[in-house]
């Protein structure tokens, strides 16, 4: 039971996560703004979260976890681009279609790599339930498209399961000591925190243009920082306590099912019959992999 409690908790951080981004869109915002503020709400947060003093960081920030958490803190800010230009390119369906398909590479790698094969049958027949539940909810038919049109969702779906599967081993191989998940976080957010001003200089310089901050944008950024801390622990949380194996398709699907529902009674999206199944088939998904739960 208290597994199931974490991963609602972890969910609901994702779907708060969510409507700051669908603010960010709604208020028209300036997204490299707000992405500064979140990652600076995000390193304060890690940095209370701790028991270490701030000036004695750097004495208990291990070698190991330099590098990992550099690597995935680019591709934090990497994925946020790709996002943004596969939006425009070829829109929100079939770039969140590829982002949340991606669960299918740290499945893969907690099955095959980590040993995460108990329940197998269940794992594999509730993953590809959820496959076909986000094709269903999201997939959009489009015509002739430029090259261009496939490599920037291809590569969102290859660097969002890149980032999971990161996390995952990070979580799994390196942080072991008090401290190391908070002390790895910092060094994540840290990172994409100075990829973030680089962006928004560059923002600035392109446009011409320095863009004010309004209160809003400070408000949704604060807003985005706190579920973008609160779901990146929440993660390394529960890919330690269960797998990833199950973790990733539970939240997942989870967030396509609620989203949606969100989208439907707030937003008011129009949805047709087919996406109408994709979402019975997520709630399908969910009941099936959370059934190899141990608590």
């Amino acid at each position: 039971m208290q597994n199931i409690i974490y991963l609602i908790i972890h969910i609901l951080f994702a779907l708060g996560m969510f409507i700051s981004f669908k603010l960010v869109d709604i208020k028209g915002l300036n997204r490299y703004q707000t992405m500064f503020i979140n990652y600076i709400i995000a390193i304060t947060l890690t940095i209370i979260d701790m028991d270490i003093a701030v000036e004695d960081i750097s004495t208990h920030y291990s070698l190991k976890l330099i590098l990992p958490s550099v690597i995935i803190g680019f591709l934090f800010i990497a994925n946020f681009i790709l996002m943004m230009l596969s939006i425009q390119k070829v829109g929100m369906g079939l770039t969140t279609a590829l982002n949340k398909m991606s669960v299918v590479i740290p499945v893969l790698i907690g099955i095959i790599y980590l040993g995460q094969n108990t329940s197998l049958i269940l794992k594999a027949t509730g993953i590809v339930t959820a496959l076909v539940s986000f094709w269903l909810v999201l997939f959009r038919k489009k015509g002739k498209a430029s090259l261009l049109s496939y490599l920037l969702p291809i590569s969102v779906f290859l660097v969002s399961g890149t980032i999971d599967t990161l996390m995952e081993l990070s979580k799994k191989l390196l942080i072991s000591l008090p401290n190391e998940q908070e002390l790895f976080l910092l060094g994540v957010f840290g990172t994409a925190f100075l990829f973030s001003v680089i962006f928004a200089i560059g923002d600035i310089v392109l446009n011409k243009s320095l863009q004010k901050f309004t209160r809003v944008t400070v408000y949704i950024g604060i807003m985005m920082g706190l579920f973008n801390y609160l779901t990146s622990k929440m993660l390394l949380i529960n890919v330690g306590r269960m797998g990833g194996s199950i973790v990733f398709p539970i939240h997942n699907s989870s967030v396509v099912m609620l989203t949606a529902l969100i989208g439907f009674f707030f937003y008011k999206e129009k949805f047709s019959n087919k996406q109408w199944w994709g979402i019975a088939f997520a709630v399908i998904s969910v009941a099936l992999i959370a059934s190899t739960l141990q608590n």
